[in-house]
């Protein structure tokens, strides 16, 4: 009875650990939106050809700075619909490919 009572404690404190949080949710990192600033999308050469069209669509971007919760910073360019503003919580995403805000 003793080693049953041990072996679903046992099983029970192997499996906490995944319990609480998915494993997407370990890759992310909390920190606060410090800046936003539009900025204009494209290379410097590409907006000066641009710039003698007569489409009037430019193509904007928000520059956003996250100071992590670890210290780190991230810069990015979101070109989403949401709006982020200075202050606002956040969880970034850093890998290789890229960084993602959510």
């Amino acid at each position: 009875m003793k080693a049953l009572v041990v072996a679903a404690l046992l099983l029970v404190a192997a499996c906490s650990d995944s319990l609480g949080s998915f494993p997407a949710d370990r890759d992310l990192s909390p920190g606060i939106v410090e800046s936003v600033e539009r900025v204009e999308l494209g290379s410097p050469i590409q907006a000066s050809r641009d710039a003698d069209s007569d489409e009037p669509d430019q193509r904007f971007g928000n520059q956003i700075v996250v100071r992590l919760d670890d210290g780190g910073t991230v810069i990015l360019v979101y070109t989403g619909a949401r709006r982020f503003q200075a202050g606002q919580r956040v969880r970034v995403h850093v890998s290789d490919l890229g960084a993602f805000i959510m």
